[in-house]
């Protein structure tokens, strides 16, 4: 049987010294040796198995990788640098391997005025408020850094105290990737990190990573020799076979299933995760089920760098990089999980809650050339006319394109006497008042239960389902009540009330969630019933004014919102008839947490 091997490992992946052990160290143990050496990551060998190891910022240690190989176990580990310790209180340092800029590739630089009308579609599809006109551009090492300018009276002393603090401020990538920054943290380390993170994300394969290093070194001796041109060629064939370049894939696969494992409560039982991504933009939908009950949960940023990495690589297979990434995780008995991956590349239509906007397209098709479009995507991202395929693989003829089939909807229901409600993955409509999934801005879905008490007869019940979705101010009425009606004591919900709100939770929910959470933490707010959320807490007027961090308890029954303070003997109750009721138990957990 092998030994293990301890090594301790600095930020650059380089070992700093190595001992053997008969048997596999515990977790003090491998702590005790990283300490020992002054180091933040120490690795477990044995075989061809790799465990990582690393110590955060605050001087804890744990695993971050129990067991994969060389290559992804360093790949984790740059992850770990990233998002744990990069770029340091001493800055942005160009000889760290997060620390150099990556090559502009198939894209090259955007200019100005590309990245300001990037931020000005951004702040207008979020409906954020922020100034659109009058912006301008700082470049940086791999975009720029897109703001509106403030005015200061240099003359008045006490200007200063005008200044807004921590506004917004947007890094556009050369990829089209925005990411929203305030001002309160000091330019150099923005760009530091927005710079590391595009290096983390689209630095090469090790084998061609090393073979540039090579060439490079080559040149410089070539330079010093004193006969410019010695070296009149160096061609890099470094890159990975395509087996090994799935291996990797799968290999990082596994590795994001296991943080996203992370996120879900004690005890789950299944885990579906899907991601739709282009270069520039993603969404990320994550569900547990505990004991057959759905739990939404948030993707943090730092596994979706994971999973903008993981795309990454599997751009360089045949069928080039994947729209959707679909991770599904089953536990069985005895704490075993199997993991389950499906690719989507755009066959069909993606779904409108994971279709993005097609200026994301084209950014994506721009980025990675590639042959077969599918005939929707280049219809949809506006391409058609325009050149997407790499010169070295496109066909000398373009398949025809398909036909395709009309969408059936998922809910064709009769509502009350003479009116069906239809649901597809588009849009809603009852009547003629019809709603695009994507302009809704609120649904409930509540449930009663009526007694009605027998004198010579025995007591009947009445159970009413209502399903309602619009949007604030001008919307159609008649989505807002939708009622199907059923009488019994045990009587089961109608399939398409269930339909709904399935899909609601899904596909909507996550959205509105998601909108809600951002208008908070940019110092906004909206309310829910008669209660308003805002970024200090809850406020009730006359009856409740609470922080985030006094609310001890969140419960869904009966048909109510019950809200504990700490302090309160009573709790405080929001109906779920009430718009975006639904919403408050995770809008808590969120800003809570």
């Amino acid at each position: 049987m092998s030994r293990h091997v301890l090594a301790a490992v600095g930020m650059d992946g380089r070992e700093i010294a190595r001992e053997e052990r008969p048997a596999a160290p515990s977790l003090a143990v491998v702590a005790a040796y990283g300490d020992l050496h002054a180091c933040d990551y120490v690795t477990v060998s044995q075989g061809e198995s790799v465990g990582l190891y690393a110590r955060d910022p605050g001087g804890m240690w744990d695993a971050v990788s129990p067991g994969t190989d060389a290559v992804t176990a360093d790949e984790m580990r740059l992850w770990f640098e990233l998002t744990h310790h990069y770029p340091g209180p001493g800055g942005a340092d160009p000889s760290h391997p997060l620390g150099r800029a990556p090559q502009p590739g198939a894209v090259g630089r955007i200019d100005e005025r590309r990245a300001i009308a990037l931020v000005q579609e951004h702040i207008a599809t979020g409906g954020l408020d922020y100034p659109a006109q009058g912006l301008v551009a700082d470049r940086f090492a791999v975009g720029w850094r897109v703001y509106a300018p403030v005015d200061v009276d240099d003359s008045d002393p006490m200007a200063f105290l005008d200044m807004p603090v921590g506004r917004s401020v947007f890094m556009v990538g050369d990829t089209g990737r925005i990411k929203e920054d305030t001002s309160a943290i000091p330019p150099q380390k923005a760009d530091a990190l927005f710079t590391a993170e595009d290096a983390f994300i689209r630095r090469p394969p090790a084998e061609e990573a090393f073979m540039n290093d090579l060439k490079a070194e080559f040149e410089r001796l070539d330079a010093r020799s004193g006969q410019p041109g010695a070296i009149t060629d160096f061609t890099v064939v470094g890159t990975p076979p395509e087996d090994v370049t799935a291996a990797r894939v799968t290999a990082l696969t596994d590795e994001i299933a296991r943080q996203l494992a992370l996120c879900g409560p004690q005890r789950w039982e299944r885990m579906v995760a899907a991601f739709s991504c282009a270069v520039s933009a993603e969404t990320a939908d994550l569900c547990f089920w505990q004991h057959e009950r759905p739990l939404e949960a948030r993707v943090p940023e730092q596994i979706a760098l994971l999973v903008r990495r993981q795309r990454h690589l599997a751009a360089a297979m045949p069928a080039g990089p994947w729209l959707r990434l679909i991770v599904a995780v089953t536990k069985g008995p005895g704490g075993q999980a199997q993991v389950s991956t499906q690719y989507d590349y755009g066959d069909e239509r993606l779904p409108d809650g994971q279709l993005l906007a097609p200026t994301h397209y084209r950014n994506d098709l721009a980025a990675y050339p590639r042959a077969g479009v599918p005939a929707w995507l280049r219809a949809y991202a506006g391409t058609n006319g325009q050149r997407t395929e790499s010169p070295r693989t496109a066909p000398e003829r373009s398949a025809p394109p398909r036909q395709e089939a009309p969408e059936r909807p998922f809910v064709d229901s009769l509502v009350g006497w003479t009116t069906h409600v239809v649901a597809d993955q588009q849009r809603i409509t009852y009547g003629r008042d019809s709603l695009a999934w994507e302009e809704i801005e609120w649904v409930r879905y509540p449930v009663s239960r009526t007694k009605h008490l027998g004198f010579l007869f025995p007591s009947t019940y009445t159970n009413t389902y209502t399903f309602g979705v619009g949007r604030y101010g001008n919307s159609p009425k008649s989505l807002g009540d939708l009622i199907w009606s059923k009488g019994g004591k045990r009587a089961e919900a109608p399939e398409a009330w269930l339909a709904l709100v399935e899909f609601t939770q899904r596909v909507l929910e996550p959205r509105l969630l998601a909108e809600r959470l951002d208008l908070i933490r940019r110092g906004g707010s909206f309310t829910i019933g008669e209660m308003r959320v805002h970024r200090g807490g809850l406020t009730l007027r006359g009856v409740m004014e609470a922080d985030w961090d006094s609310l001890t308890d969140i419960e869904v029954a009966d048909g109510l919102v019950w809200l504990h303070e700490r302090g309160r003997h009573q709790p405080v109750r929001v109906s779920l008839g009430s718009a975006n009721a639904v919403l408050l138990p995770r809008l808590v957990a969120a800003m809570a947490g």
